[in-house]
């Protein structure tokens, strides 16, 4: 039976009817679940090609008064607020660069950012059920765990159905949310350029674990194998395991890491791990912390610090990265509109920092990067920045001293005499270590002499300086060295580190006429595929950090003045068997605007020095290791009208050389007869990606799934037996229409899985 793709225009015009019934919806959804659809919300506005700054804050909405209020995470102060009366006690506020949106149960509020004018409300994909909203990279999320559906606000917002239940999601740091299908055990994404979400990976049936942030990347802790795995567009690889440390599989795990370690909560015996994961072949010692008595059950990191809560007894503790306790607090709260009093409730907001409501949001604890905490009311006539700092109101309290940084007087030293001791008694030395001289009504009070002494002086009594308040960090510098190439039919960005300013760059975001990307604060070049030929290029790049944007940079002038030769077709291994040598065969591909030259052979890497260049469709290479896996690369060289040599684009195949003689096991993908399907695959572009599998195990029934650099796992496959020679031809299962995108199959049966060659989808000439 033929995959059905998908089809977002159809289910968008029926989301647009007005006044459709549950069934009509029902009926749509559920049409979409096994196919991981993603649909383009209604009422979205035209993207802004203008810079997006990173969030800063959060949102709170308090029920008592009806209103939601902007809390600026730095200083701790309200600067906005507005009326929204529709929303529900719980509810949970999320933003982008342009709106915020009001997460109720079977509502969603939205609002302008710039004028606080409340909008008609978005109707929500699932209804009863309060959902779980996320912020990064100057998006949002509304994730409905059960019924499993997502909604992405901002530029790009699409509503995806998963199908739930859904464990707990995250979003790395250049916008990608991960979700994980708990039943299924599918590890699915939907990235800030899509508009689909995929499940490239899927963990072993029955195993419990959970979905951590590192960066821009994610990871998948898998508790019951005790095992990390890292996770990609392609598929998920084998990282670090968890070490000695004893965890049950029902443990809590931080969306986020503190520090590049993993904290993970084990409820049994009350402990904390924190395990390194940044060091995989050398590791550092997991730290291990017993914590205080209670039923913490939400965790989540603000970078350096983690901030544990135990949601029925309004109990918050945080720690440090050492895993020491930075503080505690007690958040009050009462019953909401004579009702049941509703929990308190914890959020990571894209400015990195820890938002700890208490259930009717008048009060809020802001957890910092390291662990610190500040408590602000909110809506009460104390939160605004002309009223002393609600953190010295002592509610809720909080178990450290004040922050050396507020302008509260240090604490005083307590004397070591009994209480009932008046002042006037104090021990000559006592002056010295008692509350300093700047202290309100010290100011008239001599020291006593001490005897046989010589008297200090007083100026250098009064010279101690105040602490004076740390800086605040800024906004990140420029990208240095801007510099663009043209490269594989796309071009290279690559560029200088930002200067930081007092905050960690946590992304870089690019531009450029018809598209936009982002990636992590650690990377240093993108590629930018698919460029239009015969058309200028300039790329623009900012930083980003917690204070906000740095200063747009834009790269030279890049032009793709001639079309490259396609990939190479059907790459495979033609012949293996002896020690350290085998030769690989292609098919030739469309040679573009230019005349053919060679071919060029690279081992590991696309940009990797050349290592075998050939004038036919083979090539053998030697000096490698039996058993050892590597990528190897080929491409096209062809010659312009101008003289200029022109690099194709590459055909990929994971392969190694073998000792000894015996048939070789191929998959072998590559682009086959075009086609029309749906609205979405339509002639030049809509073809079938062909399969060929050679010598695999006979009368064996094997999973055949499809994969696109962007897209992921777009189809959900197709299962077949190979013939009683372990051969098998697949020549309409899959239609493909991504132009521009590696494409791939893999194939599963019961010795593993096999991955194809690597190509780059054309269209049909």
């Amino acid at each position: 039976m033929r995959p059905i793709p998908f089809r977002p225009r159809r289910i968008t015009e029926l989301l647009r009817r007005r006044g459709r019934s549950e069934a009509t919806l029902a009926a749509v959804v559920a049409g979409c679940v096994a196919l991981m659809s993603v649909v383009v919300l209604t009422g979205a506005g035209d993207p802004d090609s203008g810079v997006k700054f990173t969030q800063s804050g959060h949102w709170v909405y308090n029920s008592v008064v009806g209103r939601i209020f902007h809390l600026d995470g730095a200083t701790g102060k309200v600067d906005a607020d507005t009326e929204v009366k529709t929303a529900t006690p719980g509810a949970q506020v999320v933003q982008t660069d342009k709106q915020g949106y009001v997460l109720s149960r079977s509502r969603i509020d939205q609002f302008g950012k710039s004028d606080l004018t409340v909008l008609d409300p978005v109707q929500p994909p699932a209804t009863n059920e309060q959902p779980v909203g996320l912020e990064a990279a100057g998006a949002a999320f509304a994730v409905y765990k059960q019924a499993g559906r997502v909604v992405r606000f901002g530029d790009k917002e699409t509503i995806a159905f998963p199908a739930g239940p859904l464990g707990d999601p995250i979003v790395t740091s250049d916008g990608t949310l991960w979700v994980h299908r708990v039943g299924e055990g599918d590890l699915c994404r939907l990235p800030m350029s899509a508009d689909r979400m995929s499940c490239p990976a899927t963990t072993p049936k029955g195993h419990k674990g959970a979905l951590t942030a590192v960066g821009a990347n994610a990871v998948f802790v898998d508790l019951t194998a005790r095992q990390v795995y890292t996770l990609n567009a392609g598929g998920m690889d084998t990282g670090p395991d968890l070490g000695d440390i004893d965890v049950p599989d029902d443990a809590l795990v931080a969306g986020n890491d503190v520090d590049g370690r993993l904290a993970i909560v084990d409820r049994d015996h009350n402990r904390l791990h924190l395990v390194d994961i940044t060091h995989p072949d050398k590791p550092e010692a997991p730290i291990s912390t017993p914590l205080p008595k209670g039923t913490f059950d939400k965790v989540a990191s603000s970078g350096d610090g983690i901030a544990l809560l135990d949601r029925k007894n309004s109990h918050l503790i945080t720690l440090g990265r050492d895993g020491k306790q930075v503080a505690e607090a007690k958040i009050p709260t009462r019953p909401a509109d004579g009702r049941e009093k509703p929990e308190a409730n914890l959020y990571r907001g894209d400015d990195s920092r820890v938002y700890v409501e208490n259930g009717i949001g008048d009060r809020v604890v802001v957890v910092d990067r390291d662990g610190e905490t500040e408590s602000v009311d909110i809506g009460t006539g104390d939160d605004r920045g002309d009223k002393p700092s609600p953190k010295n109101t002592g509610k809720p309290t909080i178990t450290p001293p004040v922050k050396p940084e507020t302008k509260v007087p240090p604490k005083t030293i307590p004397p070591s005499t009994p209480p009932s001791t008046p002042p006037s008694t104090h021990k000559p030395e006592k002056p010295r270590r008692t509350t300093p001289t700047n202290r309100p009504g010290n100011e008239h009070t001599p020291d006593k002499p001490d005897p046989g002494k010589t008297k200090t002086p007083p100026p250098t009594r009064k010279t101690i300086p105040p602490v004076p308040p740390p800086v605040k960090p800024g906004r990140p510098g420029a990208a240095l060295n801007v510099v663009a190439r043209i490269i594989d039919g796309g071009a290279v960005v690559s560029w200088g580190a930002a200067a930081a300013h007092g905050a960690t760059i946590t992304s870089y975001k690019l531009s450029w006429t018809g598209g936009s990307t982002t990636v992590s604060g650690s990377t240093r070049s993108a590629l930018i595929p698919s460029l239009k030929t015969k058309t200028p290029y300039y790329f623009t790049i900012y930083a980003v950090n917690s204070a906000g944007n740095g200063p747009a940079v834009k790269s030279n002038r890049v032009e793709l003045k001639w079309n490259p030769a396609e990939s190479p077709r059907e790459l495979l291994v033609r012949n293996d068997g002896t020690s350290g040598s085998l030769t690989l065969e292609w098919m030739q591909p469309t040679m573009g605007d230019g005349t053919f030259l060679r071919y060029e052979v690279s081992i590991g890497s696309k940009t990797a020095p050349v290592r075998v260049r050939s004038t036919t469709t083979t090539a053998t290479i030697s000096g490698l290791t039996d058993g050892k896996y590597s990528d190897f690369y080929v491409r096209a060289i062809t010659k312009a009208s101008d003289g200029q040599e022109v690099v194709g684009k590459y055909t990929l195949l994971r392969a190694t050389s073998v000792g000894k003689e015996q048939p070789t096991k191929r998959i072998v993908a590559s682009r086959g007869d075009g086609t029309t399907y749906g609205d979405d695959c339509q002639h030049p572009e809509c073809a079938y990606v062909q399969v060929r599998i050679e010598n695999l195990t006979p009368d064996t029934t094997y999973s055949i799934k499809p994969y696109t650099s962007e897209w992921g796992n777009f189809n959900p496959g197709y299962s077949t037996k190979t013939d009683s020679k372990g051969q098998l031809l697949v020549p309409d299962q899959f239609p493909c229409s991504a132009v521009g995108q590696l494409t791939w199959v893999t194939v599963t049966g019961p010795e593993g899985t096999y991955t194809s060659n690597r190509f780059f989808w054309k269209a049909d000439d």
